[in-house]
């Protein structure tokens, strides 16, 4: 059942001996592996409903987005384009977008939405070219992962109960790690404790920001890394996002299971309390609801997640109070701006997040780790690409074009393709295409608009107090020309 350390020498010889960069090789694993899930779909589901945070709906959901990810990694494979490239070589062609496996990747998989988790990984190992071993737990999930690999080729895979330490493996091996607790520089890793944020500016539409906020939050019972849980809403429409909120809450959907909400949120339960007790915060409680509506700024509960159950709500004024707000803390895994698009364009590109989503919240988000920090094509259906469990290995037979300089060259001083480039050294950069500088901008606007409303005022009253003190001065001198 569980791999011994023999097993997991034969699993990386099986990574060195070059059968996981045969394109069949690939194809049958990943035809194999989804049907040996699709065989156990009954099984999966029930083991998967049996979280007390997932519902049965939410399941099936999980189960659904696991097998259409082996899906598609079998389908993106072109087997007549692969051979193909393998023999550009053979042929006389560069073969410069060439990719090979890391070797072995060792998946260290996050207990939310778990089975989801542990698939997308292990598919995509399989589809980039590698062996692959799982860090196992206690979950109930983890009980299924033998009988649903056993199908495969023994050598292609290793199951370990907890961390992999065999210093064999480990230096040469690419860790996936979904909890953020490794260092190491041979490493996708995700940060599930970063936070994720929700803007509301006052241009949103906030009946749709608070239905989308709501479903994310409420979906397996808010344990998402992506699922917003600081909110902040500009005040001129935070009575009408709360109440929102509320009605939405009353009107239906998911329930909340209170004894596990109950037990897990007691510390939470009593960190609000101290700060309701310190004038931090109000509590919002409203039919399994519970939002934590904070006053000061520099509250510690601006800082920490609300462990699934509490959304914080912050109060600003504007764009620019909510992006001053935000700076607080150096970096977010998500954020979702609710504003028009200009608005949204703004916050996008001031708020340090690692994705910026306007106006709507990607329900498959929701399901599996927190995105990986090594972003390549992003890519919603794939959690994991083949571009991030691969490394470029290019071949090149014939002379690029784009070669500056020959062999010849660099023995050669007074070379021709030397003296063009002395040539090319002095010459000019061509023209940014930046205007004169004298056209009036989106700041200078502002300056503008600043002395309309200060400036003037200022000089205007200024002036009238000259005239007045002129007249009165000169009245004076010919009061007393006259003898008056």
């Amino acid at each position: 059942m569980w791999s011994s350390d023999s097993h997991l020498k034969r699993v990386c010889a099986a990574a060195a001996d070059g059968r996981t960069s045969n394109v069949r090789f690939i194809q049958s694993q990943l035809k194999v592996l989804h049907q040996s899930i699709l065989d156990s779909r009954e099984e999966i589901l029930e083991v998967i409903a049996s979280n007390p945070l997932t519902t049965g709906t939410e399941a099936e959901v999980e189960f659904s987005i696991a097998i259409a990810t082996v899906r598609k990694h079998y389908e993106s494979i072109n087997f007549d384009k692969a051979i193909a490239d393998e023999y550009k070589i053979a042929r006389g062609e560069n073969n410069t977008e060439r990719r090979v496996g890391h070797g072995v990747v060792v998946v260290r998989p996050t207990a939310h939405t778990r089975f989801y988790s542990i698939i997308s990984a292990v598919a995509c190992a399989l589809a980039a070219g590698n062996t692959f071993v799982v860090e196992c737990g206690k979950h109930d999930v983890d009980n299924l992962i033998p009988s649903l690999f056993q199908p495969l080729d023994w050598e292609l895979y290793g199951l370990v109960q907890g961390p992999v330490t065999d210093l064999e493996i480990l230096p040469r091996a690419l860790i996936i790690d979904q909890t953020g607790t490794t260092e190491a520089s041979n490493s996708v890793r995700s940060l599930p404790n970063l936070r994720s944020v929700a803007v509301i500016d006052r241009t949103a539409d906030v009946e749709k920001a608070a239905q989308q906020i709501l479903s994310a939050h409420l979906a397996f019972s808010g344990q998402s890394p992506h699922a917003p849980d600081l909110i902040v809403v500009n005040e001129w429409v935070k009575s009408k996002f709360i109440d929102t909120m509320t009605r939405e809450r009353l009107s239906g959907g998911r329930e909340v299971n209170s004894i596990q909400a109950d037990s897990k949120d007691a510390a939470w339960k009593k960190v609000v309390a101290e700060a309701e007790s310190d004038g931090e915060a109000t509590l919002i409680k409203k039919e399994g609801l519970y939002m934590i509506d904070v006053h000061q700024k520099s509250s510690h509960l601006v800082n920490q997640r609300g462990e699934g159950r509490y959304l914080t709500l912050l109060t600003v004024a504007s764009l620019a109070d909510a992006v001053l707000t935000l700076s607080n803390i150096p970096e977010y895994l998500v954020a979702y701006h609710f504003a028009e698009p200009a608005a949204g364009k703004f916050l996008s590109q001031q708020i340090n997040s690692h994705w910026s989503f306007i106006n709507h919240i990607p329900a498959q988000l929701l399901v599996g780790p927190a995105l990986p920090l090594k972003q390549g094509n992003f890519s919603l259906d794939l959690r994991y690409t083949k571009e991030m469990l691969s490394k470029a290995r290019p071949e090149v037979i014939e002379p690029i074009e784009t070669s500056v300089i020959g062999l010849e060259d660099l023995s050669n001083p007074m070379s021709k393709t030397l003296q063009i480039l002395r040539k090319r050294e002095a010459q000019p950069l061509r023209e940014t295409g930046q205007g004169p500088g004298t056209a009036i901008g989106f700041f200078e606007q502002g300056i503008i608009v600043g002395a309309l409303f200060i400036v003037l005022p200022v000089v205007s009253v200024v002036g009238y107090s000259g005239w007045v003190l002129t007249r009165k001065v000169f009245l004076h001198f010919a009061a007393g020309s006259f003898g008056l």
